[in-house]
């Protein structure tokens, strides 16, 4: 019997979850994030689903584009942040990857090239974000630059990224959003501002095309609301299952650290799954499973393999028990709730030795 730690991936729900964002944006072209292994969901089992879906897939690194295109991806592939060496300009080149360029220092790996086909870009603009990108001024510049590169295919496209869309009412949104759209309102090619919050909180802010990424996994990227308010669904349900079930007297110590006491004569369930899994020991006391559909809590520190569970709620909880740690019937947000955790953490952070089974489409 194997260990029982399971990433169980919904085909159904990806594609569900597509076509929600598509009615919440209708016209719009996609850039699928599928960067940071698809969000801990898999990289190429997750873009080979999505591939003739969208319009687009979006990547971090160059390496990561080519792991798709050996995976057989046909869609063009985004470079979110751009090529990191000149040679890999070559590379973009012959593998119909879209190319973002936000520093002066990508610009002059441009001179003096000869590509054998024309490079699709985007100029990346620092709205307010202070991470990547040109700054409002140097945006001339920049764009003068990629116009007179005869390998640069017209024309341009303008990105940016809002630094808070989650929270609607923050003063900087604003000040995103009028930067970039007076730039937009003279600009020529595509433009693309809405991540997955911005796609919701900002409708006017979708421009020509979005870039959704934990929308398609099935979480809500916005505080205080939940995937099922904008109708999408969990796509990795973390599952596990009791490896003992003890009942342990008042005034038990569980755990390492002795952080939690039995305050009465409790049945404590174990359960194949740690931070060597990628469930994180900082997740908050309290965190809630699900115990054959029944919510049980965390008592104690998580461990690298295993973490323990109060099954007073679930009496007649036995080994070998499926235990749901988050996805279907237990929203992912509800684990971080009051937590400085996010979602992007726990997907991400789930690691290779937890065994992934994706669902027939």
């Amino acid at each position: 019997m194997s260990r029982g730690a399971i990433a169980v991936l919904s085909s159904e729900n990806l594609l569900h979850n597509l076509v929600q964002i598509k009615l919440a944006a209708p016209s719009k072209s996609i850039i699928a994030m599928v960067k940071a292994n698809a969000y801990g969901h898999g990289i190429r089992s997750t873009a080979t689903r999505l591939d003739k879906h969208v319009d687009s897939l979006g990547v971090a690194s160059i390496e990561e584009g080519m792991a798709l295109r050996k995976a057989g991806v046909k869609s063009p592939i985004v470079l979110a942040e751009g090529i990191f060496e000149p040679d890999e300009l070559l590379i973009a080149a012959c593998n119909n990857f879209h190319v973002v360029f936000h520093d002066s220092t990508q610009l002059a790996w441009l001179k003096g090239l000869s590509l054998p086909l024309p490079l699709v870009s985007w100029l990346k603009v620092d709205s307010g974000l202070g991470r990547l990108g040109f700054s409002l001024c140097d945006v001339p510049y920049a764009l003068s630059t990629l116009k007179e590169c005869p390998y640069i295919k017209q024309p341009i496209g303008l990105m940016s990224h809002l630094s808070v869309a989650d929270d609607e009412k923050h003063l900087l949104n604003q000040i995103q959003l009028s930067a970039f759209n007076q730039l937009a309102n003279n600009w020529d090619g595509p433009k693309s501002l809405a991540n997955s919050a911005t796609i919701f909180t900002f409708p006017h802010g979708q421009y020509d095309v979005i870039r959704p990424g934990l929308l398609l996994y099935g979480v809500s990227p916005i505080k205080g609301k939940k995937a099922s308010d904008f109708g999408l669904k969990p796509v990795m349900t973390l599952q596990t299952r009791l490896i003992s079930v003890r009942r342990r007297e008042t005034g038990s110590f569980i755990g390492y650290g002795a952080t939690y006491k039995c305050a009465e004569s409790t049945n404590i369930g174990i359960i194949a799954i740690g931070y060597g899994d990628g469930y994180l020991r900082s997740l908050p006391a309290n965190t809630p499973v699900l115990v054959n559909g029944k919510r049980c809590h965390l008592v104690g520190r998580i461990s690298m393999d295993m973490a323990a569970i109060d099954l007073s709620q679930c009496g007649d909880a036995k080994v070998g028990d499926p235990v749901v740690l988050w996805g279907e019937g237990l929203p992912i947000e509800e684990l971080i709730e009051g937590s400085p955790l996010i979602a992007y953490e726990l997907l991400t952070g789930v690691q290779s030795r937890v065994n992934f089974h994706w669902t027939m489409a």
